[in-house]
C-alpha cells in the first residue's frame, strides 16, 4: 500500500538572528571600562599633583639658590643666617600654612622645624639659627646649614607628611 501523499505546507525559511555586534557591550565590559576609567583618572590626578609639586620645588629651589649665590658672592654668614631665617619662616607660613608658628623664637622655633621631619636636620644649628643673627661674627658650617635647609624644604614640598596632632596642637597653643 502506498503512503498517502502529504500536502505541502507553505513554510518559510528559517531566518537566523544577526550575529551579535560589537555594540552594545555586555555588562562585564561596562564594569571593566568604568574601572579602567577610574584608574586612569587617578593616575592623571597623581601625575598632575607630582608636576605641581615639582614646579613648586623648582621655584622654591631658585629662591634658595639665590640666597646661596648671594652668600658665595659676599661670604657674609650673618646675612646668610638672616636670609635663611626669613626664608624658613616664609616657607612655614605660606607653604605649610602654619602662620602662628612663625612667632616662635629660639629653641622653640628650632624644635618646631625639627618636629616637622623625622630627621633632626636643624639640631646642630639650633644655637646659631636662634642667636647667630645677633652675633658680630657667627661661626658655623654654612654649607651644612644650606644643605639641611634644602633637604628640609625638598622633603616638605615633595613628600609632605600627614599633619600630626602634636604639630597641630603646638601651633594652636602659640
Amino acid at each position: 500500500m502506498q503512503a498517502p501523499e502529504m500536502p505541502v505546507l507553505p513554510l518559510r525559511d528559517i531566518k537566523l538572528p544577526p550575529e551579535p555586534g560589537f555594540w552594545p557591550l555586555a555588562p562585564g565590559w561596562w564594569v571593566l571600562i568604568a574601572l579602567l576609567s577610574i584608574v586612569l583618572l587617578w593616575v592623571i590626578f597623581k601625575w598632575f599633583g607630582h608636576l605641581r609639586k615639582k614646579r613648586r620645588w623648582q621655584e622654591i629651589d631658585q629662591q634658595l639658590s639665590a640666597i646661596e649665590f648671594a652668600f658665595q658672592q659676599n661670604g657674609d654668614k650673618k646675612q646668610l643666617l638672616a636670609d635663611l631665617s626669613v626664608f624658613l619662616r616664609r616657607f612655614v607660613k605660606f607653604q605649610l600654612q602654619q602662620s602662628h608658628a612663625v612667632t616662635l623664637t629660639g629653641q622653640k622655633w628650632i624644635d618646631h622645624l625639627n618636629q616637622l621631619q623625622e630627621q633632626k636636620l636643624f639640631a646642630p644649628y639650633a644655637t646659631v639659627l636662634g642667636d647667630g643673627v645677633y652675633q658680630q661674627n657667627p661661626d658655623f658650617d654654612a654649607d651644612g646649614l644650606l644643605q639641611a635647609t634644602r633637604q628640609f624644604i625638598q622633603h616638605q614640598v615633595m613628600n609632605p607628611p600627614k599633619e600630626t596632632k602634636a604639630v597641630k596642637s603646638e601651633v594652636q597653643d602659640v
